[in-house]
């Protein structure tokens, strides 16, 4: 009987740490702003652990243009192992030019593949701690770059699959005053990340693009 006991203890014990796991790190909605006009909206889901039960995480996305009865969705998934460092990324536009974009990265380096009706295509960069992955119509991807950003500013290269646009910024993070902290970002990519009073990524603007995100309040 003492025996039964335990092996259900045991067993109930590993459902409920198997089911905490399950539960999202973070999740919310992205308004996406042009000026002062709204021009589509985000959902993003954090997951602990990467595939085959890995340590990191898994970062979903899907971006809806325009917000209601969207005419192009794009989904986006990325895997960072447990020190915020990308494996693996995945990238789907959809509408009447689909299009899928892939990158693994393998002994330091980050090979992307570009499949679509009209062209194929595959490179290969230099990977690192150091390197972000990012696109210009789906922001939650900037997480990466707060959970990574530092008070003495870290260097970050950046990349833009689709395209092979690379760049670099510096993240520094900034405490105000009787107020949340935000992330300044300097370089090839001018802007700043906003940050609420728990240290969650709850906005991004970059003044030069006239863009605007603000997380909407669960």
């Amino acid at each position: 009987m003492r025996a039964s006991i335990l092996i259900a203890g045991l067993f109930a014990a590993r459902v409920t740490t198997l089911a905490a796991q399950a539960e999202p790190i973070d999740q919310g909605t992205l308004l996406i702003r042009v000026g002062d006009v709204e021009v589509g909206r985000e959902q993003f889901v954090i997951q602990p652990a990467r595939r085959g039960g890995l340590a990191g995480s898994t970062l979903r996305v899907t971006a809806s243009y325009p917000s209601f009865r969207p005419r192009v969705k794009f989904t986006a998934i990325l895997e960072r192992n447990a020190m915020q460092s990308l494996t693996a990324f995945q990238f789907e536009v959809g509408g009447a030019a689909p299009e899928r974009t892939v990158a693994e990265l393998a002994d330091d380096r980050l090979t992307v593949r570009i499949a679509a009706p009209a062209r194929e295509a595959a490179h290969e960069y230099p990977g690192g701690a150091d390197l972000v992955i990012l696109d210009d119509s789906v922001y939650s991807l900037w997480l990466a770059v707060a959970d990574l950003a530092t008070e003495a500013g870290a260097s970050l290269r950046l990349i833009v699959p689709r395209t092979g646009w690379r760049g670099h910024l510096v993240a520094t993070r900034a405490r105000i005053p009787d107020g949340p902290p935000s992330i300044s970002l300097t370089g090839d990519i001018e802007g700043r990340i906003l940050l609420d009073a728990n240290g969650r990524f709850s906005g991004l603007i970059l003044p030069s693009r006239k863009v605007e995100i603000l997380r909407l309040t669960e």
